[in-house]
């Protein structure tokens, strides 16, 4: 292990082999995971002043004020130097296969935006928490838990399962091959590819999905739900007043219910008109309330 420490940035590496634990959570800082294909763990934090809300700057100015002009009279509130200390004290440990980054939470310390990137080798499983900032995950991971209280979440793609939550930020993911759960207050979703079964939920974003081929639940208040290639599964599609769109595989049997309260519900797709011998392996089920529907074939 090898430490290297300045003022306001921290550094250190661990050697290991192969997949690991990767455990990190902040406050109002940002996180970036990169998943590469080489041995050892280097982590590295320090202070982002660009990571901080107003209210976060506005605590950590007044805590300082106070540390200066009172000092030892309010019990050493705030130290010397706030941004300094805080990645100090920040945990880095890494225990049998599981790296631990955690941001101090004391009063005086726990608004100061701190950034924490981590490089792992490919395959590690990641759980990464912000209170407000960016949440980005590069490289192939296995499962995947990641959650900001306001930032934007983005992760190239993940073996396992994959949950995702975000209370106003939009939400970019890679192929997810075991499925994903994913939430966001306000934010647009978009997604590769799902291979298992998937819930899809936003407030009052878009939704686009790649090439389907689970089951999938998708629910905005407002806004589009697009499938753009579906082979396989059971999709649920519900939108308030947006549109939704499917596009259904060439050559892909499915059985299709759409239905508008105030718009237009069609399909492009060419019917039979004796039912099949089997149950089709692609079911589409989409309601919007006052929204276009619409079923076509996927674009190659």
């Amino acid at each position: 292990m090898t430490e290297d420490v300045e003022d306001v940035v921290r550094r250190q590496s661990f050697e290991t082999d192969g997949p690991i634990e990767v455990d990190l959570g902040t406050g109002p800082g940002r996180i970036d995971v990169r998943l590469v294909d080489e041995p050892g763990v280097h982590v590295e934090v320090r202070h982002d002043p660009s990571g901080a809300s107003p209210f976060s700057q506005g605590v950590s100015s007044l805590m300082s004020w106070l540390g200066n002009q009172f000092g030892n009279q309010l019990g050493d509130v705030i130290p010397p130097s706030v941004p300094a200390e805080a990645v100090r004290q920040t945990r880095i440990d890494l225990t049998g296969g599981r790296l631990v980054v955690r941001t101090p939470k004391e009063v005086q310390l726990r608004n100061v935006p701190v950034a924490v990137s981590v490089q792992a080798p490919m395959g590690s499983h990641v759980a990464a928490k912000s209170g407000s900032g960016d949440v980005v995950v590069t490289g192939s991971a296995g499962r995947l838990e990641l959650h900001t209280g306001s930032g934007r979440i983005s992760a190239d793609q993940a073996a396992g399962v994959a949950k995702i939550d975000t209370g106003s930020g939009v939400v970019r993911l890679g192929p997810m091959a075991a499925g994903v759960r994913a939430k966001t207050g306000s934010g647009d979703v978009e997604i590769t590819a799902l291979g298992g079964v998937s819930t899809v939920v936003t407030g009052s974003g878009d939704v686009w999905l790649g090439a389907v081929t689970s089951d999938v639940l998708a629910r905005t208040g407002s806004g589009n739900v697009t499938i753009a290639d579906a082979s396989a599964g059971q999709l649920e599609l519900h939108t308030g007043s947006g549109a939704i769109r499917v596009g259904i595989r060439e050559g892909s049997p499915a059985e299709v219910d759409l239905s508008s309260g105030s718009g237009e519900a069609r399909s492009d797709l060419d019917l039979v008109t004796s039912p099949p011998a089997s149950a089709p392996p692609l079911r589409v089920r989409g309601r919007t309330g006052s929204g276009s529907a619409l079923a076509t074939t996927a674009v190659d």
